[in-house]
């Protein structure tokens, strides 16, 4: 399977979840970064990235041909030249099995998304490839993003998988400042409450307690991540 990852607008968590939600559970995955601004997924624990510009499309198709499972991180700032290098190539799209879209529910967000789908559709993507994903989701999607439901149901130009989206959380934010993987954080199960009431230095048992706090606010994203992931691949 490979996977592309878009949107017109920045900053709505498209390298997050690509390292977080994808990344993990694509293995054998190789990622490449279409940027030039946007935040680094090395930053977000991924051991090794293939990065280029949008207009090297050529290089990056010669490097697709030779991989069968690959996430395609897109930047903002490049989407445009991606697009238009990417119709030059007869069958490029077409190499590319899944474009995932998220969205989250600020209104230019939303309608930037929109916008990503109908470029898409334009250059022949089928609806069934092109998947909105709710991101930075409080409580229920359909009732925070109502309008990009709607024009599913109108256009029936993409595709939102029931069950496939992601609540907000900071521990985004702090596996980003710490340059940490959601294993490399919860992977072991170390018991840091036990860990911070035995320990008599007091610097590092604010440590200890800091990391309990953090693991224990990460299991259940990790869950959302995983059932998000099997709505989307089901």
């Amino acid at each position: 399977m490979k996977r592309a990852i878009l949107n017109y607008s920045g900053s709505i968590g498209k390298t997050t979840i690509a390292a977080h939600l994808l990344y993990p559970r694509m293995p054998s995955s190789v990622f490449f970064a279409i940027e030039s601004i946007n935040q680094s997924a090395l930053d977000l624990g991924i051991a090794e990235v293939k990065t280029m510009r949008g207009r090297e499309v050529g290089d990056l198709i010669e490097e697709l041909v030779l991989e069968d499972v690959a996430i395609i991180d897109i930047g903002a700032s490049n989407i445009e030249s991606f697009f238009e290098a990417g119709s030059r190539y007869h069958g490029f799209i077409d190499e590319i099995e899944q474009f995932i879209v998220p969205v989250t529910p600020e209104q230019k967000a939303w309608q930037e998304s929109l916008k990503t789908v109908e470029a898409l559709a334009t250059m022949g993507v089928s609806a069934d490839r092109i998947i909105l994903l709710p991101n930075r989701i409080q409580d229920n999607p359909e009732a925070e993003i109502p309008s990009i439901y709607n024009y599913v149901k109108k256009t029936k130009k993409a595709t939102i998988k029931p069950g496939a989206f992601l609540f907000d959380s900071d521990v985004y934010g702090y596996l980003a400042a710490n340059k940490m993987s959601f294993d490399q954080l919860i992977g072991d199960d170390t018991d840091y409450k036990a860990l911070a009431r035995a320990e008599a230095d007091e610097a590092q048992r604010s440590k200890y307690v800091s990391l309990y706090r953090w693991t224990s606010y990460a299991k259940p994203i990790r869950q959302n991540l995983d059932e998000c992931y099997a709505a989307l691949t089901a």
